[in-house]
């Protein structure tokens, strides 16, 4: 059989085999992994994690792709590496060449810098999916996007306002705050970053002028 004409590797394959590199090159047991993916809502045992990781499992949902994101520290798109195309389901009824998808354009669409895509759940699992691509690096927007709800802005602008305020996102600067206040117990540490929070966007909202009342029309 020609190469062109071969079947290409399905999703759960091409998961499994990235999941697994993933995995040793952080140096986490299976186990482990399975532990901390039950932490997370995911009740995987250290034995589904080898049939994906063994190319025994074809297929693979994105809700446990979140969480397996979230818990080896990856972007979605990671578990895309590698060249060739992808079978995105091996039980469609379309031809085989309508199923597929390269891994490159994979992770383009995974990667995309302005996806909509709200979670209900966990804060682990909003926290896998609460990323941005923006000017080349993926960064934390958790807070810029409650931000850009709240005033009815669009996150790329609070994005850039923070930006040039601070060098890094709203959710980026929160966070670098509250990290040097170093180890503090839970309840109070949750006080400082809501203190921290209000500080960043009420200055935030007095950059972006948006305490400043309409002009009436003309």
């Amino acid at each position: 059989m020609a190469e062109d004409s071969e079947v290409p590797p399905t999703v759960g394959k091409v998961v499994g085999e990235n999941l697994k590199a993933l995995r040793q090159e952080r140096h986490i047991t299976q186990g482990a992994l399975a532990a901390e993916l039950m932490r997370a809502g995911l009740k995987w045992k250290r034995t589904q994690i080898s049939d994906l990781e063994s190319e025994r499992r074809e297929t693979v949902d994105l809700g446990s792709l979140v969480v397996l994101a979230q818990a080896l520290g990856v972007q979605l798109r990671d578990f895309f590496a590698g060249e060739g195309n992808v079978m995105i389901t091996p039980r469609s009824e379309f031809p085989q060449s309508w199923a597929q998808a390269t891994r490159a354009e994979l992770r383009a669409w995974l990667s995309a810098e302005d996806a909509s895509l709200t979670v209900m759940g966990t804060e682990n699992v909003k926290a896998a999916l609460d990323h941005f691509r923006w000017q080349g690096r993926d960064i934390p927007v958790e807070a810029d996007r409650a931000f850009a709800e709240r005033h009815g802005v669009h996150v790329r602008d609070v994005v850039a306002a923070a930006e040039q305020m601070w060098s890094g996102s709203l959710t980026e600067e929160r966070d670098r705050r509250v990290s040097a206040l170093g180890q503090l117990p839970v309840g109070e540490r949750q006080a400082k970053q809501g203190h921290i929070t209000r500080q960043l966007t009420a200055a935030l909202v007095k950059w972006m002028r948006l305490d400043s009342p309409a002009s009436p029309e003309s």
